[in-house]
């Protein structure tokens, strides 16, 4: 027979054996639990130092941005300043060749009357020719009048100075 303490022993052994490995098996339970929970925090850590350098990428790629973008608004400028420059310099060319455009419509009105009166003075020329040919034409023909009126006078002086000398001569003969 046993004894009941080794009895007793064994059930006590037996229960803690039963307790141990009820602990053991919570232990080994809590130790998967943990594992994942381990394997999530890693995992999560990785993802955060992922988060962090892909972060810090983007700050740089963002401060980069943000330099060309400040070139870029330098440039802007200086483009517009250039865009504005050659605007005020269209405007002087532009009031320039307007005023260059009303000089030569002043001009061309003084052409044109210039050119009117031109006209005027060759009719008034024509006219001037014409009446003076015409003038010439009656000079010489008055010319000729008179050349032939001395011409009539002589011969009828002539003639007179003749009647007159045989008046005398027959005044004079009928006294004979």
């Amino acid at each position: 027979m046993s004894d009941p303490t080794s009895d007793r022993l064994q059930a006590i052994q037996g229960e803690l054996q039963q307790i141990l490995e009820a602990r053991l098996g919570e232990l080994a339970q809590t130790l998967r639990g943990s594992e994942q929970v381990t394997r999530r925090i890693v995992s999560a850590e990785i993802e955060i130092e992922r988060h962090r350098a892909t972060a810090q990428q983007l700050e740089a790629e963002t401060a980069g941005l943000s330099a060309e973008l400040e070139e870029a608004r330098a440039r802007m400028a200086g483009v517009r300043e250039a865009y504005d420059m050659a605007v005020a310099e269209r405007d002087r060319h532009r009031a320039k060749v307007g005023s260059v455009e009303a000089s030569v419509r002043e001009l061309r009105a003084e052409v044109e009357s210039t050119r009117q009166q031109a006209e005027a003075l060759d009719r008034e020329s024509e006219i001037l020719r014409s009446e003076n040919a015409t003038l010439k034409n009656k000079l010489a023909t008055l010319e000729e009048n008179v050349l032939r009126m001395r011409r009539l006078r002589e011969e009828l002086m002539t003639s007179v100075s003749g009647l007159t000398q045989e008046m005398t001569g027959l005044a004079g003969g009928g006294n004979e």
